[in-house]
């Protein structure tokens, strides 16, 4: 009998680890030849916030007009032509201010009881007119007049210039503008570039993002010096100044500079925006963002 219960009992086992019941041990792991390779950010450069962006504004005194125009009430109705002259280009009545283009290259503000002309390039062959708003930018508890003209456009360019107008105490009208050379100088030293694992990454500050695929067929990521901006540049008043929570937003894009195969105003690698700043005869950026 006991030998038996014994066979039963053995049959039983085999029958167990037949069907899978007791697992087989495990086959011991391979170890690769060698270490996996270390993240790729690890060889990123060290990231430096980037919080503001500031330079001086280029201060122009309005000089009193050559002579007593006789200035349209209506903007023009076609194309601008070049016996227009002097036109209507922008009015804001609520601020009792307008713009007039006395030719493309020159403007006559009017603001109040006011009136001073500035050499400003203000018209191109696309005839983007110019944007009026009056609000205070400076938190001096006076009214500024924000005029933004588009002077510059072409193949992979279109540039607005920001002016900003105060009035003085004798009625004369000074312009301080924000320079182009901020965006051709001081941000594309603060853009940079970095190639890793075969990937490219713009980078501003503390932000990167993956260009890889933005580089020209034939480009080299080596041969890639740098970015340069100023060549996109646009600015918008937002929310509307109805609202009463005015701010100035300037968005912008950057080129690769490099070897033969990274044309001017082509390889468009960077977007930027940021808030503008305006204080005491100085324009900052703020918020600046990589986008």
């Amino acid at each position: 009998m006991k030998k038996d219960l014994l066979f039963l009992s053995l049959l039983a086992l085999l029958l167990l680890t037949a069907c899978g019941g007791i697992p087989a041990p495990a086959e011991p792991d391979i170890l690769p030849e060698e270490p996996p390779a270390a993240f790729e950010a690890d060889f990123l450069p060290e990231l430096t916030p980037l919080e503001e962006l500031s330079t001086p504004a280029e201060a122009t005194e309005g000089r009193v007009p050559a002579e007593n125009y006789d200035l349209p009430q209506i903007p023009p109705l076609g194309p601008i032509a070049d016996d227009s002259f002097p036109i209507l280009a922008a009015e804001l009545p609520e601020a009792d201010a307008a713009f007039y283009g006395l030719d493309p290259e020159t403007a006559l503000i009017r603001w109040g009881d006011s009136l001073a002309e500035f050499d400003w390039p203000w018209l191109t062959s696309r005839q983007i007119l110019p944007r009026l708003y009056c609000f205070d930018l400076d938190n001096d508890w006076d009214d500024e007049l924000i005029v933004v003209c588009h002077p510059g456009t072409g193949t992979g360019v279109s540039v607005d210039e920001l002016h900003v107008l105060e009035k003085n105490p004798d009625g004369t009208l000074t312009d301080y503008a924000l320079p182009w050379e901020f965006f051709s100088g001081t941000l594309s030293e603060a853009l940079s570039v970095v190639t890793v694992g075969g990937r490219t990454f713009s980078i501003l500050g503390t932000e990167l993002t993956d260009i890889t695929g933005l580089l020209p067929e034939d480009g080299d990521p080596e041969n890639i010096e740098g970015f340069r901006a100023g060549d996109i540049v646009h600015f918008s008043v937002t929310p509307e100044p109805q609202f009463n929570d005015e701010e100035i937003r300037f968005r912008g894009a950057a080129w690769l500079i490099g070897d033969e195969y990274f044309m001017p105003t082509v390889a468009y690698a960077a977007e930027v925006d940021a808030i503008v700043l305006y204080r005491d005869g100085v324009f900052t950026l703020s918020q600046i963002h990589l986008s």
